[in-house]
């Protein structure tokens, strides 16, 4: 039982690893490319979530 309460902890650490590293990735992708860009690419007909992600 303690093996397995082990083994469900280190994928509990990696997820939260993982999660934690694609987050940071994203803010600096964001933060390079910056809010002027994404205003430049979206138009006016785009639905305002393709805004945030332009």
């Amino acid at each position: 039982m303690e093996k397995q309460s082990n083994h469900v902890r280190e994928i509990g650490q990696f997820l939260s690893v993982a999660i934690v590293s694609v987050l940071f990735g994203s803010t600096l992708i964001l933060s390079a490319v910056g809010p002027a860009r994404a205003s430049e690419v979206a138009n006016h007909d785009c639905p305002a979530a393709l805004h945030y992600l332009a």
